[in-house]
């Protein structure tokens, strides 16, 4: 690897930064526990070109890419804005330019766990904002990315039950599964079997769903601090392709639950 320090990194990149603390409306929530989150957002295959959500079938027109800030870049210019534009420069860094991507990760980490210190917060860390990748692949030097920083707490949601055993091998890493609309059955397994499981509603949360309490995840992210056994209930967050017509259409996808489901209890 080129001995480029960071900040060459970036501008050989054209980016300001890989991850950040302070850029998503949704992680800092989190700091209502007292948690600062690093966050990783890259783009989807479609887009970048590289697969980074092997099970996004039923979801990818509604990726929360395309949600918050973006989407309102994304609808003023008709097409790609700077977020997305730098989200496909990372995307294609991780998988063309690995130990460069990981090298300025780790040196990004190592900041926010000076930050978090600095304010007396923990420090929690999402690498799959958008993504749906394996932690085992966030290589350098021979370790990944939870065995360079053990004493970090890492989290995700995914759809990838092969990814799933990694919240036994690794102390530091725990997931919540994501119901597809098409998973049930895997999800109330995994719901017995000391695992949480994330629904996405249509506008509103019910208090049960298919029997499990449900709980409120929009309040904030840090999912690892929930009890297991029960479902972390999301809302829609509307993305650019819902304006398509130039007005709001309602999503067709089993993933979204619609508030009339007989199998919600109010």
């Amino acid at each position: 690897m080129d001995k480029l320090t960071p900040n060459q990194i970036k501008k050989q990149l054209g980016i300001s930064y890989l991850g950040s603390c302070t850029t998503s409306p949704k992680l800092i929530k989190s700091l209502s526990r007292n948690v600062m989150t690093y966050g990783l957002y890259l783009a989807p295959h479609n887009i970048s070109g590289y697969q980074v959500c092997p099970e996004s079938c039923n979801c990818s027109p509604y990726c929360l890419h395309a949600s918050g800030r973006n989407k309102l870049e994304l609808r003023k210019n008709k097409g790609s804005g700077s977020i997305e534009q730098s989200r496909i420069k990372k995307t294609k860094y991780f998988f063309e330019h690995r130990a460069m991507f990981m090298h300025l990760l780790i040196h990004e980490i190592k900041q926010a766990i000076q930050k978090a210190a600095a304010e007396s917060k923990e420090l929690a860390v999402r690498l799959n904002c958008t993504s749906d990748i394996n932690l085992e692949e966030f290589v350098f030097d021979g370790k990944n990315i939870l065995q360079l920083f053990p004493q970090i707490q890492f989290y995700d949601y995914t759809k990838v039950p092969a990814h799933l055993p990694l919240t036994k091998k690794y102390a530091n890493y725990d997931l919540t599964f994501s119901y597809s609309g098409e998973n049930w059955e895997l999800c109330e397994k995994l719901l017995n079997n000391g695992f949480r499981v994330s629904a996405v509603f249509e506008d509103k949360l019910p208090k049960q769903y298919r029997g499990y309490s449900v709980i409120d995840a929009n309040k904030d992210d840090a999912r690892y601090l929930d009890d297991t056994g029960i479902i972390c209930g999301l809302t829609y967050k509307k993305v650019a392709n819902d304006y398509a017509t130039g007005k709001y259409n309602r999503p067709d996808t089993t993933f979204i639950t619609k508030g009339a489901s007989p199998l919600c209890t109010w």
